[in-house]
């Protein structure tokens, strides 16, 4: 495990999208935002994505600059646009998604050669089309990554199966909604949350985010650890499960105890939820 002040590598891979709200278009992704939350804790961050030839890619390629992302990864297509996501709000904070395809990131093909990395994250999303998944098969069967976090997001209706089950098979460090974690046990037909730690061999650290209640995490060894989070005012939740991401694997690849790597991640979703979009303020 690396240090406090040690320069760590990640590479996030995965979608680019625009989100798109009533009144504006957002630069999102879940590997978008856990890229600039990473770079902000000082990481070395490399984006795997594909970007059609738009303004929509002009303005992600903004983002990555802005946080000091490598870009050297970021594919281009020039048939298929720049991915997008329509945001529908609900009452209390939530949001629904719509997610446009095909897109540019469905074609995904990271041909190139591999980069090191003290982690990889991806997430499921990723798996809904061929060449991407294949693409996302690949990283997870190279052996230069010693941690992986695996960031689940089910969304209805791409959802590939085997995808999440290859995904959860390789991961170190799995994080899940309250939201997916039934979803999750159906599909993956274990009977209790432990039992993801003998369906993933590799697995050491699972961590359940349960909104307005908090977090739990679990280690493999039979501790745990839940923390509750204080009364806040949300005006927006997106990208709050990508900022604890950040802020938890920061912690805990850099070796922090568990209850201290929860408190940070939980700290840095909290750091977004008073403000529109999920990407930092830096």
């Amino acid at each position: 495990m690396a240090g406090p002040g040690a320069k760590l590598r990640a590479l996030s891979f995965g979608e680019s999208v625009i989100d798109i709200y009533p009144d504006r278009r957002v630069v999102a992704g879940s590997p978008v935002h856990l890229a600039a939350h990473l770079a902000e804790r000082g990481w070395s961050v490399s984006l795997a994505t594909r970007l059609g030839d738009d303004p929509d890619a002009a303005a992600v390629r903004e983002v990555v600059r802005r946080h000091g992302i490598s870009d050297e990864l970021i594919e281009v297509d020039q048939r298929l646009p720049t991915g997008s996501v329509t945001i529908h709000f609900q009452e209390g904070g939530g949001h629904s998604f719509h997610i446009h395809k095909p897109a540019a990131w469905d074609e995904l093909e990271l041909a190139g050669e591999l980069p090191e990395a003290d982690v990889l994250c991806y997430g499921s999303l990723i798996g809904r089309s061929e060449t991407s998944r294949a693409a996302l098969f690949r990283l997870l069967a190279d052996g230069r990554y010693p941690a992986r976090l695996f960031d689940v997001n089910l969304r209805t209706p791409d959802i590939h199966i085997g995808t999440v089950k290859r995904a959860l098979e390789a991961a170190t460090i799995l994080k899940v909604s309250d939201e997916e974690l039934g979803a999750l046990v159906d599909l993956l037909e274990v009977n209790v949350v432990d039992d993801f730690f003998a369906a993933a061999p590799d697995l050491e650290w699972l961590a359940m985010t349960r909104g307005a209640q908090g977090a739990e995490l679990r280690h493999r060894s039979g501790r745990s650890w839940a923390k509750g989070t204080p009364a806040l005012e949300v005006l927006d939740a997106v990208g709050a499960g990508d900022a604890f991401a950040a802020g938890l694997v920061d912690g805990l690849v850099r070796g922090r105890p568990g209850d201290e790597a929860l408190t940070l991640a939980l700290e840095a979703a909290e750091s977004i939820l008073g403000r529109r979009g999920g990407l930092p303020t830096g």
